[in-house]
C-alpha cells in the first residue's frame, strides 16, 4: 500500500526543511537588529535636531530655550567594554576645514560650527547656522548670575552630557559676539 521510496525520502525532506527554517530565523533576527539600530539612530537624529533648533533660536535672539538630552540605548554600553561611554563624544565644534564645512553645510565655507556626535562605529553631524564667533562661556561673570540654583553653567564645546539644559543669550557691550550661556540641571 505505502511506497517504500516515500518513507525513505521523508527524513531527508525534514532535514532540508529544518536547515531552511534555520536560515529564515537567522535572517529574521539579523533584520530585527538592523531595524532597532536604525530606530535608535533616528532617535539620536531627532534629539540633535531639537538641540540645533534651540541653539540657532537663542543666537537669533529668541530669548530663552531649554532642551533635554539622553543617550539612546543603542549607544550605551557596559563599562566593562573599555569604558565605551568615554569614547562617545557629543559636542559643538568650530571646524576650520573647507572640505568638512562644505560636506555638512551648504555653500563653500571655510569655517563652520557643527553639532557633532561620534562613537567608535557611528557619527552624525548637524550644521549650526550660527556665527563661528559665537561663544559658549562658563566662566564667572558672564554666566554665573543665573537665578535658579539647581542649574550650573557648562561649556557645550567641551561636551554635552545627558541631562536637562537651559540656554540664555547674554549681551556684553564690550563684544559684538553672541555669548550663549548653557546651564545643566544638577541632580
Amino acid at each position: 500500500m505505502f511506497s517504500q521510496k516515500g518513507q525513505e525520502a521523508a527524513p531527508f525532506e525534514l532535514l532540508i526543511a529544518v536547515v531552511v527554517m534555520g536560515f529564515v530565523l537567522l535572517a529574521g533576527i539579523n533584520v530585527m537588529g538592523i531595524l532597532q539600530l536604525e530606530e535608535c539612530k533616528g532617535t539620536l537624529d531627532s534629539q540633535m535636531e531639537k538641540i540645533k533648533t534651540a541653539i540657532e533660536g537663542i543666537v537669533a535672539g529668541e530669548g530663552q530655550r531649554d532642551f533635554s538630552y539622553s543617550l539612546p540605548h543603542c549607544f550605551k554600553r557596559s563599562t566593562e567594554e573599555d569604558d565605551a561611554l568615554s569614547k562617545t563624544v557629543f559636542e559643538i565644534q568650530n571646524v576650520t576645514s573647507r572640505q568638512v564645512c562644505t560636506a555638512y553645510c551648504s555653500g563653500a565655507r571655510f569655517e563652520c560650527m557643527l553639532l557633532w556626535f561620534r562613537t567608535e562605529d557611528y557619527h552624525n553631524a548637524k550644521c549650526l547656522r550660527i556665527s563661528t564667533a559665537t561663544n559658549f562661556p562658563e566662566e564667572s561673570g558672564t554666566c554665573n548670575d543665573f537665578s535658579i540654583e539647581e542649574f550650573e553653567p557648562v561649556d557645550l564645546t567641551e561636551g554635552i552630557l545627558e541631562g536637562q539644559y537651559f540656554l540664555v543669550r547674554k549681551f556684553d557691550l564690550s563684544s559684538a559676539n553672541a555669548n550663549i550661556c548653557a546651564y545643566n540641571r544638577v541632580i
